[in-house]
């Protein structure tokens, strides 16, 4: 039931290969029964697109949170990345205090698609992502786009981030980038 959840094109798949089959069964016999089954597979297929977009899953949810942090992280919005860490995410408040004031980020995205694992109340988010800076004071450009797993926990109904591990460690791309 969650995949149909997360995918519009499956539920608009399914609801085309009932509208195809009601519609077949409707120009054979042009029988008011079959034009209601057409009706009914109309309605159905609506109601699933419906429900696909109002239900917001847990990995939805991960995945928008994941967003809004490479949004605030592509306009150099601090204040903003820091609201989405956990309270208790120091070394994520940390590096971010000291890494944003020594560059100017260019672009920033995901890079793709966001692989995210829920358990009960915390999540892992995987991902690609791509982000060029510009260094401050020397000028130089970097682009990061290796491989990231950041650590959600879920409180007050909104998921927050606690965690992360980069495939390359930041710190030294960006001590190369101040010489």
């Amino acid at each position: 039931m969650a995949v149909l959840l997360e995918s519009p094109t499956l539920v608009a798949a399914i609801g085309l290969f009932l509208l195809t089959a009601t519609g077949i069964f409707y120009t054979q016999s042009r029988s008011l029964g079959a034009l209601i089954s057409v009706g009914v597979a109309v309605l159905l297929t609506a109601g699933g697109l419906i429900a696909e977009r109002s239900i917001v899953t847990s990995a939805e949810a991960v995945r928008a949170e994941v967003h809004d942090l490479f949004d605030a992280i592509a306009d150099n919005d601090l204040p903003a990345v820091i609201a989405l860490l956990d309270p208790a995410a120091s070394n994520m408040q940390a590096d971010a205090q000291t890494l944003m004031p020594m560059f100017r980020v260019l672009s920033a995205g995901e890079g793709g698609r966001v692989r995210v694992a829920i358990n009960d109340n915390t999540a892992t988010a995987e991902l690609k992502p791509v982000i060029k800076v510009t260094h401050q004071s020397t000028g130089a450009t970097g682009v990061y786009f290796d491989g990231l797993t950041l650590r959600l926990v879920k409180r007050d109904d909104r998921w927050r981030f606690t965690d992360y591990t980069a495939a390359e460690d930041w710190r030294k791309g960006a001590a190369k980038l101040s010489r």
